[in-house]
């Protein structure tokens, strides 16, 4: 029985633990003698549960596997084994030699690797040996994510274990990580003897068998096996993707990272000088300290009543003091969260989450490359024209009214110089006053980075489930404006009105506002108007652009039924009853990322015998790194690949080659777009 102290001996001592820890008959495999029994005990299955213990988890930087814990996918008395390598205890070890052999054991029967968060395993084991390449894997953290869509965190083995079977259930991990932090052992397992670790290990690939084995039932009771099929190619892909990383350019790192310390320090003096004194600029107490004592009041306030002096409030206020602050919180974030930590890592490897959010959307840690700004700044003063003014304060008006501020705030030339540093999203390498943080990614010698982006892919896919005839066939079109075009059916505007912008905005807004789910408070502030006329106003949409209500209706309707709704992938959204109108984002966003992903797959199997790779994906964006050898037939291809898909609805993929940087982009429709020889290099000296 999983999870019971079943006997696991194989003519080896049992070992007693340590009082408080879980009690388990644990063969130690330490010897020759218990090595080559035990390996020759194996049974020659093609799937395995596979957990290794470390001493790091950057298997990039020197890390290493400390042991390996095994167990068969098929029904056995025994929980696992657990193989020690380099444990640094008095206790014995297994030699490299052997370790060599159970490698070339695993090697010769394993064509599947089964574990929790597989791809950390995954990497480790390669660095011995494992041909990972030619296995398939498989992430029963996916199939939790896929069973229970709607727990947001907890998604530890330890914590699926304990939700699933009970507090008692997960006491082995809980006691034996005590332990682990009591000794100073959590940072390195290999500090921890085997007679410690080995039964940890072992827990762990018993339940991980445990978790498995229900899982895989209850995704068959939802009809979901085809698509945690799909996810197991998925995995791969991702494992790859950040098995190769992404090249860093670390002089332009240094030179960033410089600019930016400088110009905060000239920030931090004009910020004392205005506030009269000096304070913590990271300290929102002492900010409002500062702000009230020059006769300035916070708009908004806390939970217990207090002024509130966050973000939000900073970006909200007309006041130049508070344009100096945002900007020097905002480089020196960009400073030390996105440029410091790069500066002498020539390949940023992050990790790819296909079980990271609700809807299946791809996340990633380590860092997290969904949140690298495209932003470009300024890191020196500049004189604003009047183009330049305009530009800023459209984007300033932006930033407040998305924090709930007022939109219509008239900012005046004092403070609209506070925010000079914003520059938009267009870089300019020539122009070194900019620093952009996708600035420091690059391609590889030899080879040229591609983006390729979907245009208004979670529009396409609410309109291919409102199955609006009139939208549908205008979407065929190449280059079709929606927004426009859906105020044109929705309100009955024409484009001759003189009211036209207005409504295409009206239409845009109302528009996301379904997909996203927002309210009509929220969509008021959008619009500036009265939660009244926005009510309105999206009723009017909904009625005229046909097939929207009658969607929305059903997405609630069925989750008010049943609980939960499935996309056109089959994958299962369980929501509330109270908030069914959330089914609807669920339902475009979850289809877009099954879509993303479907697409990631067929490139990756595309590119399996060629030079080029995928690189990574960012929200509907996918860059690839493509040999320059391969650049006139490859590039063009994987664009035809990424619009493949099922819709009634074409999608639209822009294709930009990202040269020398991926915050250089350009048009690319052939091979002579490519300039081999880069002219234009920056002395940064």
């Amino acid at each position: 029985m999983i999870g019971s102290s079943t006997s696991m001996s194989v003519g080896s001592p049992v070992i007693v633990l340590s009082e408080g820890l879980p009690k388990v008959d644990y063969p130690m495999i330490v010897t020759s003698e218990t090595f080559i029994n035990t390996l020759n005990s194996l049974p020659k299955t093609s799937e395995w549960i596979i957990d290794v213990e470390t001493n790091g988890l950057d298997p990039y930087n020197m890390n290493q596997i400390c042991g390996i814990g095994l167990r068969p996918l098929t029904d056995s008395a025994v929980e696992g084994y657990y193989f020690p390598f380099r444990h640094q205890s008095e206790e014995p070890n297994l030699t490299q030699s052997e370790l060599e052999q159970l490698v070339s054991f695993i090697n010769n029967t394993c064509t599947t690797v089964i574990g929790y968060n597989v791809k950390f395993d995954a990497k480790f084991l390669e660095n011995e040996g494992i041909q990972i390449d030619k296995m398939k894997l498989i992430d029963v953290l996916v199939m939790v994510r896929m069973t229970e869509p709607t727990t947001i965190n907890q998604l530890s083995l330890t914590d699926t274990i304990i939700r699933s079977y009970g507090e008692e259930a997960g006491q082995y991990d809980i006691e034996t990580k005590q332990i682990l932090r009591k000794n100073k052992w959590k940072n390195d397992f290999s500090l921890a003897p085997p007679s410690i670790l080995g039964p940890y290990c072992i827990k762990d690939v018993a339940w991980t068998y445990k978790v498995y084995k229900d899982r895989l039932t209850k995704l068959n009771e939802s009809s979901q096996l085809e698509l945690f099929e799909f996810q197991c190619e998925l995995t791969k892909a991702l494992y790859d993707m950040e098995k190769r990383g992404i090249p860093i350019d670390n002089k332009y790192a240094k030179l960033a990272c410089d600019k930016m310390a400088d110009r905060v320090v000239v920030l931090k003096q004009r910020i004392y000088e205005l506030a009269g004194q000096e304070f913590n600029i990271s300290s929102p107490k002492q900010i409002g300290e500062v702000f009230n004592s020059l006769g300035v009041h916070s708009p908004a306030r806390t939970a217990k009543g207090a002024e509130a002096w966050n973000e939000a409030v900073l970006v909200q206020l007309n006041n130049p003091l508070a344009g100096l602050i945002r900007q020097y919180r905002t480089l020196e974030k960009f400073r030390s969260t996105y440029i410091e930590p790069y500066l002498d890592m020539p390949i940023l490897h992050t990790n790819f989450c296909n079980w990271g959010t609700v809807t299946g959307r791809l996340s990633s840690r380590n860092p997290n490359l969904q949140n690298i700004p495209r932003d470009v700044v300024y890191v020196e003063d500049r004189v604003l024209s009047e183009t330049d003014k305009t530009e800023i304060k459209d984007r300033v008006l932006a930033l407040v009214s998305s924090k709930g501020g007022d939109a219509q705030t008239d900012l005046t030339d004092d403070v609209l110089d506070t925010w000079s540093f914003l520059g938009g999203d267009k870089f300019d390498r020539t122009d070194t006053r900019q620093v952009a943080i996708r600035n420091l990614f690059v391609a590889r010698e030899g080879y040229s980075m591609m983006a390729y982006d979907y245009s208004q892919m979670e529009v396409r896919v609410f309109m291919n489930y409102v199955d609006n005839e009139e939208m549908n066939e205008l979407m065929k079109q190449d280059n079709v404006d929606f927004h426009g075009e859906a105020a044109k059916i929705a309100f009955n505007m024409t484009e001759d009105d003189p009211q036209f912008k207005f409504y295409r905005q009206l239409a845009k807004s109302i528009t996301f506002g379904v997909i996203y789910g927002i309210g009509r408070q929220k969509l008021a502030l959008q619009l500036n108007t009265t939660p009244h006329e926005a009510g309105r106003y999206k009723a009017t949409y909904l009625e005229n652009m046909k097939g929207s209500r009658r969607f929305f209706n059903n997405v609630v309707r069925t989750i008010e039924r049943k609980g939960w709704v499935r996309n056109k992938y089959g994958r299962i959204y369980k929501v509330p009853s109270d908030v069914a109108y959330r089914g609807v984002n669920y339902l475009i966003q979850g289809t877009s990322a099954d879509i993303m992903n479907e697409r990631m797959v067929a490139i990756h199997n595309y590119l399996k015998d060629k030079q080029s790779n995928l690189l990574l994906q960012v929200h509907d964006e996918i860059i690839c790194e493509i040999h320059n050898d391969e650049l006139e037939e490859v590039a063009p291809k994987i664009r035809e690949l990424m619009i493949e898909n099922s819709l009634n609805i074409p999608l639209e993929v822009d294709m930009e080659l990202c040269e020398p940087s991926w915050a250089t982009k350009k048009d690319f429709k052939s091979k002579d777009d490519k300039v081999f020889e880069v002219t234009e290099h920056i002395d940064w000296d």
